[in-house]
């Protein structure tokens, strides 16, 4: 099962394949590709996940390249 890749507490599924739907405390509900959970874990929150998570219908690896870049 995923999780939020900063935050401890949060639920995930898979939904459609390719795509987790992600339930966290503190980041909210959002959807992320699995490429781009993957390329997230380890890493640091970057500043404008909120942003992301609040104004993307699905976060993609583009997104997150963008953002941890």
């Amino acid at each position: 099962m995923s999780q939020c890749p900063f935050h401890a507490g949060s639920t995930g599924s898979s939904d459609r394949g390719e795509i987790e739907s992600i339930d966290c405390p503190i980041c909210g509900s959002y959807r992320i590709s699995k490429t781009a959970l993957e390329s997230l874990q380890g890493a640091s929150a970057p500043k404008n996940w909120s942003s992301l998570v609040s104004h993307r219908p699905v976060i993609s690896t583009r997104d997150t390249r963008t953002a941890t870049a």
